[in-house]
C-alpha cells in the first residue's frame, strides 16, 4: 500500500470524538517481521524467518482481590464506543470497536497489541495461553461433528472437506471464591409401595389381580448445607454464548500464568463488557442452583420438594483472567451454525443441524421400546 493510500486512511479514520491509541508489536530481531505467539512452542515465533524467542515459564497463583460487601463492586464503564488505533509498522489509523484490545493490521497484517485500551478498568491478572494450534482445533472440531450422529450425514462424511477458517481470541472472564452456608427447609418423599387389586375379566372369567402402586410419604426437612466454590468462572464478555462457554469448560487453572502482551500477539482479545458487580450477581445466581442440587444430594430422599434456603457468602475474592478459545461457524443449506473450541483443552461445543428422518427414526424406536415395555409388563402382571 502507498504512503499516499495511507494517509488517506489515516485521515478517514481518525475522525472527530474518537480516541487515538498507539499499538505495541513484536518485531522479529534477525529480520524484522511479525511475530506472534506459537502455542505448541509456547514462544515467539517469526512468521517469515522462523525465528524464536522462548517465553519464561513464570506461572505462579494469581492475586485474587477480596471484597467483603457487594456495594464494593462498583460498576465500571468504558467511556468510548471505539478507539483509533495507529500501527507502528505501517502508520495506518484503523477505528476498532472499543472492547477490542488485540487484532491483526487490515492494512499490513501486523499484530498489534492496544496497551494503552487494556491498561483502562481492571487490568488483566493472570491469563492462560493457547495451548492448541489452528490445526489441532481444527481436528477436534471434525472430530466432535462427525460425533454429531443425528446431524446430516452428508454434512458428518463432508467434514474433512470443509475449508474452516479459525479465529483465536482471549475471553476476559470473572474468576470468583467464595465459602458458603446455606440454611434450608424442604418437603422429603420416600417412595412405599402397596398391594392393590383390580377386577379383570378374561374368557368370561371375572378375577381379582394384585398389582404393586407406588406412593409418596412426605415429610419436612431442615439443615445446613456448606460448600467452598473456588475459580468459578463467569464470562464478562456479552459477545459469547453463556451455554457453550460452560459446555466447553473446565479450564486448568493450574496453568494461570501472569499477563504478558507477547501472548496476545497473533490473536485476537477483549476487554471486559460486563463489568465485575454484573458478573458477581450472575455468578451468584448459577452458584444457587449448584447448591440447591447440593442440598437435594445432601437431603438424599427420593423427590425434594418446596425447598427454600439462604446462603451466606464469605472470604468473597475476585480475579480477571484471560481465558484461549477457537471460534468459528459453517454454513449448511443457508443456514450458520457457530462453535468454539476451548482453546487449552481442545473440547468442543456448538450447534450442528439436525437430520429430519434420523429425528423420525429416533422417535419411532423409542415408541417402539416404550410400547414393547408395557407388553410385557402386562404379560408379567397378568393384566
Amino acid at each position: 500500500m502507498s504512503d499516499a493510500k495511507i494517509n488517506e486512511t489515516q485521515k478517514e479514520a481518525n475522525y472527530e470524538g474518537v480516541p487515538t491509541t498507539e499499538a505495541t508489536s513484536y518485531k522479529c530481531p534477525s529480520c524484522g517481521g511479525i511475530m506472534v505467539f506459537d502455542p505448541q512452542g509456547q514462544s515467539l515465533k517469526c512468521e517469515y524467518c522462523k525465528n524464536v524467542i522462548t517465553l519464561a515459564d513464570d506461572r505462579q497463583d494469581p492475586t485474587a482481590y477480596g471484597f467483603d460487601n457487594d456495594n464494593e463492586l462498583e460498576p465500571q464503564v468504558w467511556g468510548e464506543k471505539s478507539h483509533s488505533v495507529k500501527c507502528k509498522s505501517c502508520g495506518a489509523q484503523t477505528v476498532f470497536d472499543a472492547y477490542i484490545v488485540a487484532d491483526k493490521c487490515p492494512f499490513c497484517g501486523n499484530s498489534n497489541i492496544q496497551e494503552e485500551v487494556i491498561t483502562t478498568g481492571i487490568m488483566p491478572e493472570s491469563i492462560i495461553p493457547f495451548k492448541i494450534n489452528a490445526e489441532a482445533a481444527i481436528a477436534q472440531y471434525r472430530k466432535w461433528l462427525k460425533g454429531k450422529w443425528l446431524a446430516p450425514s452428508k454434512l458428518r462424511k463432508g467434514v474433512k472437506d470443509q475449508n474452516v477458517q479459525l479465529t483465536g481470541m482471549y475471553v476476559p472472564c470473572w474468576s470468583f471464591d467464595a465459602d458458603t452456608s446455606s440454611f434450608y427447609t424442604a418437603m422429603a418423599g420416600e417412595y412405599y409401595y402397596v398391594t392393590v387389586y383390580t377386577t379383570q375379566t378374561r374368557d368370561g372369567k371375572t378375577e381379582q389381580v394384585a398389582h404393586q402402586e407406588r406412593r409418596t410419604r412426605w415429610y419436612p426437612v431442615s439443615g445446613q448445607y456448606i460448600e467452598d466454590f473456588r475459580n468459578y468462572i463467569v464470562d464478562s464478555s456479552i459477545n459469547i454464548d453463556d451455554k457453550m462457554m460452560a459446555c466447553i469448560q473446565p479450564f486448568n487453572m493450574d496453568e494461570l500464568t501472569p499477563y504478558k502482551s507477547a501472548y496476545l500477539s497473533g490473536f485476537k482479545a477483549e476487554r471486559y463488557s460486563v463489568d465485575l458487580k454484573t458478573g458477581w450477581e450472575t455468578g451468584k445466581e448459577r452458584l444457587s442452583a449448584l447448591i440447591a442440587r447440593g442440598i437435594e444430594t445432601q437431603i438424599n430422599a427420593d423427590e425434594v420438594s418446596e425447598l427454600r434456603f439462604k446462603t451466606a457468602y464469605d472470604n468473597k475474592k475476585y480475579k480477571h483472567i484471560l481465558l484461549p478459545l477457537w471460534f468459528s461457524s459453517f454454513k449448511y443449506k443457508k443456514k450458520t451454525y457457530g462453535y468454539m473450541i476451548n482453546g487449552q483443552t481442545g473440547k468442543v461445543d456448538g450447534k450442528s443441524p439436525l437430520s429430519p428422518w434420523k429425528v423420525t427414526a429416533l422417535v419411532v424406536g423409542i415408541l417402539a421400546l416404550i410400547g414393547l415395555g408395557y407388553f410385557l409388563i402386562n404379560m408379567y402382571t397378568g393384566r
